[in-house]
């Protein structure tokens, strides 16, 4: 797999290019300062992964996966971060990055995500899920919010929903719309993995 690395530490951008260069699966093709450069950098070469920190100056990371997947959407982009805060990784989730990484996790656990993620999986590591699912619990839903919430992960449409629960399609889009606003997600996808996630 071709890898990308974007971060404003040059230190780091060394470390991890001599280290992930090691691995037979992973050819690091180029490593870029901030957003702007990794954006310059893919109009004219193709990458698979973008290894991506998020704060950075010039463009930071959300804004550059952003941009990354508007223009290329199979690209992956993979946060690697010292922040695992609620709000950077649902911005992160709403730019529609597949992995959230912590720079503190262990390498393994970093290989390993990077080769998930290019296989297709979506991945936030055991730390940040942990953050993610604490804040998150503190944040109310309903008795039929987490009725639909669990029902969408299930794979249900508008209409079987409002069979099950005996209310109107309206009603359960505005629900819907309540749980996407609650929790912060961009659409029905982002709530299954949201529900599964936080099922682990």
């Amino acid at each position: 797999m071709r890898l990308l690395l974007v971060d404003d530490d040059a230190m780091i951008l060394d470390s991890l290019k001599v280290i992930l260069s090691k691995e037979q699966a992973i050819e690091v093709v180029e490593v870029a300062s901030n957003g702007k450069e990794a954006l310059t950098f893919l109009k004219k070469h193709t990458v698979d992964i973008v290894l991506m920190d998020i704060r950075m100056p010039v463009m930071d990371g959300i804004e550059a996966t952003t941009h990354i997947k508007e223009a290329y959407p199979d690209v992956k982009v993979i946060m690697l971060t010292t922040f695992k805060d609620f709000k950077n990784i649902h911005q992160a989730l709403h730019a529609k990055a597949s992995g959230y990484l912590l720079k503190s996790d262990d390498l393994k656990t970093q290989i390993s995500t990077i080769k998930n993620v290019y296989h297709g999986q979506a991945v936030l590591s055991s730390e940040v899920l942990e953050s993610f699912t604490q804040t998150s619990n503190h944040l109310e839903l309903t008795e039929r919010e987490n009725s639909c919430l669990e029902l969408i992960a299930q794979g249900y449409s508008n209409k079987e929903i409002a069979n099950r629960l005996y209310i109107s399609e309206g009603t359960v889009r505005n629900v819907i719309s309540m749980i996407l606003d609650k929790l912060e997600l961009r659409d029905r996808t982002q709530i299954a993995i949201y529900y599964w996630q936080t099922k682990r």
